[in-house]
């Protein structure tokens, strides 16, 4: 998700409710007729878990890393042995790579770390000394000129009304069980909200920065990757947990000094974006099937193992169109990759012939993403020092972008078993979580599974995989085999465009009196 437009969104995301509260009743479009699908000759359960545990055994795959590299090689292999053409897209990236990092008092405490801040900045092994300045607001870089500013990160709770400025809510399946609750904490959101932070802090002739995850345990703050949306910085930056922050606050307002260390490496690394096409019986039309393929543990990001389950399953059956099957990399530093929407904005920009419609171009009717596949929810339980889980499937939010794509993610989840969806659909488009939005903002309507457990971002031991549940990570797969057979189906026109973002008011006027 990109967060360079975050703040601006945020603004625009006020005045949106405003219009909303005033604009009259919603024009829906009407039912379409769904064609009622065969069952699909798709991989059962266990061939679907064993692509997942194959990427996890890489180990943390961040972008551009050899086991990165493996993954995508073993996703090539994988594509190859279903018969299916592989396609590289190579990158030119400035890897970085932290090796050490700790923070050490002037008397000798050391205070833990946990975790570096990506791609913030680096130093030698006697890292930089300075006074401790604490900050009562991030926006007051420079009163720690020249000093070690410590910021408090605080956590961004997602009510019911704030998380009405983010989405516009479509349904919830199968019951109010899978909405948001209120004050519901989404950590990986906070280190996402303020992407000019260290930006600031360089300007101000700040040294080095300690941001403090507030109001989460030191198991959960432990080892998170965050955030992923910003470039190399050049001031180095650290985050430690409450109990190391509030350490560190009482030693700034006694006048103390630190040292911070955080050794790093920055080298230039090739990575590789895939596609696979299998092609159908009549030309000039697409259907595009995404994911990335980058990420710290399990579910961060297992949507390629869904990936391989769909091309198996339509490799074995006649198909309208031609299916694109998109495996990009680059979203764990979307930066290096492009300056809009997501990492598959990169592969978009190479291979418009496959979606943009313009010449003997295919137009692209459609796009399906699949990411974080059979997440359990783990939540932070005051007075355990761990999150827990829950018992609850993690809620999965998925991307509607126009009336028709709701009605087929409806039909497609019928009878499941194990189901939590929260339906939406972006207010703005630069809030648009997950790689579905790079389709989105060139038009493409879609259907994207983006579900964003409190671990999404964070290294754990064997990835987290026991975190994961197969048969619902199955039935997520199985739901989007329906979806896109039910979509190659269904004729262009009746697909309809995607419904634009209400910071698009002129598109956003047509789709309204085009129904």
């Amino acid at each position: 998700m990109r967060s360079s437009g975050l703040m601006a969104g945020a603004v625009l995301a006020l005045i949106g409710m405003a219009a909303l509260m005033v604009r009259g009743p919603r024009r829906t479009r009407p039912r379409v007729a769904i064609t009622e699908v065969e069952p699909l000759p798709l991989p059962d359960a266990d061939d679907l878990w064993r692509w997942i545990q194959a990427l996890n055994a890489f180990g943390p795959r961040m972008t551009a890393s050899p086991a990165h590299a493996q993954a995508v090689d073993y996703l090539a292999a994988e594509l190859e042995s279903l018969g299916l053409q592989v396609h590289r897209l190579p990158h030119r990236i400035q890897r970085w790579t932290p090796q050490h990092c700790a923070v050490q008092l002037d008397d000798g405490t050391p205070i833990a770390v946990a975790a570096p801040y990506p791609y913030s900045g680096q130093t030698d092994a006697q890292g930089v000394h300075g006074r401790l300045v604490w900050l009562a607001s991030a926006r007051q870089m420079d009163a720690a000129r020249d000093a070690i500013a410590v910021v408090q990160v605080d956590p961004v709770a997602l009510s019911r009304a704030k998380a009405a400025m983010v989405f516009q809510r479509r349904t919830v399946l199968p019951d109010a069980g899978a909405d948001f609750t209120r004050d519901e904490v989404m950590p990986i959101l906070a280190p996402l909200v303020d992407p000019h932070l260290l930006v600031r802090a360089r300007k101000a002739g700040v040294r080095a920065v300690i941001c403090v995850f507030a109001g989460l345990s030191d198991a959960l703050a432990r080892d998170q990757v965050l955030p992923f949306t910003t470039p190399w910085m050049d001031c180095p930056a650290l985050w430690v947990d409450q109990a190391a922050g509030n350490a560190l606050r009482a030693a700034a307002q006694a006048g103390r000094s630190a040292t911070l260390v955080l050794q790093a490496e920055r080298t230039e690394a090739m990575t590789d974006s895939l596609h696979a096409v299998l092609p159908g019986q009549v030309r000039g039309e697409s259907i595009l099937v995404n994911t990335h393929t980058d990420g710290p543990n399990a579910c961060e990001e297992n949507g390629s193992a869904g990936l391989l389950a769909l091309a198996a399953a339509f490799a074995k059956r006649p198909r309208r169109r031609d299916m694109v099957f998109v495996f990009a990399s680059g979203h764990f530093q979307i930066p290096q990759f492009t300056d809009r929407g997501q990492a598959t904005m990169a592969w978009l920009r190479a291979h418009p012939q496959w979606w943009d419609g313009k010449g003997r171009h295919a137009r692209a009717v459609a796009c399906l993403t699949l990411e974080h596949l059979g997440c359990m929810e783990w939540k932070d339980r005051p007075g355990r020092g761990a999150p827990q889980p829950t018992g609850r499937l993690e809620r999965e939010i998925v991307y509607a972008t126009n009336p028709v794509m709701e009605q087929v993610y409806r039909a497609a989840v019928a009878g499941r078993s194990k189901l939590r969806s929260v339906v939406v659909a972006p207010r703005f488009s630069a809030l648009f979580l997950g790689e579905g939005a790079s389709p989105y903002l060139c038009g493409i309507p879609g259907i994207g599974l983006v579900p964003g457990p409190d671990y999404l971002c964070q290294q754990l031991p064997n990835g987290g995989l026991e975190r994961l549940d197969a048969g619902f990570a199955w039935q997520q797969v199985q739901s989007f085999a329906r979806a896109l057979a039910m979509l190659d189906a269904m004729a262009a026109d009746t697909i309809g465009a995607a419904t634009p973002a209400l910071d698009r008011p002129l598109q956003r006027l047509r789709a309204v009196f085009s129904g």
